[in-house]
């Protein structure tokens, strides 16, 4: 089995949705890397205590942001749930919380419009 890499992306300011190199750089590098069967984000403007994951299901983004024009509020992302990969976590980090309800925020979901606009991969 061969292992993913793991990335790290800057915040997905909405506005970085506008930037054609941000964009086109996101795009050309998810073409390059190999297809994911889920992908696993840690968002910034969710710390929570105790730790805590997301939806395995598809739920409504967070638009945890304001007074930004409404395109950015138009965005959808309607990615799969990854309910197998919330096992996964649960295996190494018992005590983590789930909350059903949480869908992807800003952070996670701009740069992932970008990576893999089908949103045809499970995320978590």
């Amino acid at each position: 089995m061969a292992r993913m890499p793991a990335l790290y992306l800057s915040h997905g300011a909405p506005p970085l949705a506008d930037d054609p190199v941000w964009t086109g750089q996101l795009s050309r590098w998810s073409a390059r890397l190999p297809r994911p069967k889920a992908i696993l984000m840690v968002s910034a403007h969710w710390e929570e205590a105790p730790l805590t994951i997301g939806a395995t299901r598809t739920v409504p983004l967070v638009y945890d942001f304001w007074g930004f024009p409404q395109h950015y509020y138009d965005v959808r992302y309607e990615a799969p749930g990854a309910p197998e990969l919330a096992a996964d976590v649960h295996k190494l980090l018992p005590d983590v919380h789930q909350e059903e309800q949480r869908g992807l925020d800003h952070g996670a979901y701009v740069p992932l419009v970008e990576m893999y606009p089908d949103a045809d991969i499970p995320v978590l």
